[in-house]
């Protein structure tokens, strides 16, 4: 494939994203917390493989280990998914002026 397809082909995704009423700012957001949070547990089973494949877990590695299990333990307690799926609520952008619907909301104090 070559390049001027490729672009072609982003070009065309992100035009249906755009019809089907879901603002590309949100969706990129999405993938980037989706990454994000499966960045530890890829890192972690890439370990293990290794430790099993050496047949012995180093001092170094078994620190390696227990270190990304915590961070993972850390990432996915309910507190923290919810302020990030609520921090992804505020990029929702439904008509499309470029400023987030949530923000546009008036204070009804």
């Amino acid at each position: 494939m070559t390049k001027q397809e490729l672009i072609n082909k982003a070009k065309d995704v992100f035009q249906n994203i755009r019809i089907a009423n879901i603002h590309p700012t949100g969706v990129l957001a999405t993938r980037l917390l989706v990454l994000v949070m499966l960045v530890p547990i890829l890192l972690v089973v890439v370990e293990y493989v290794l430790a099993f494949t050496k047949g012995n877990v180093s001092d170094d590695l078994g620190k390696l280990i227990t270190v990304g299990i915590n961070i993972i333990d850390h990432i996915f307690i309910p507190s923290v998914l919810t302020a990030l799926v609520g921090f992804l609520a505020l990029w929702v952008d439904r008509d499309g002026d470029g400023i987030p619907d949530q923000l546009e909301k008036e204070d009804k104090r």
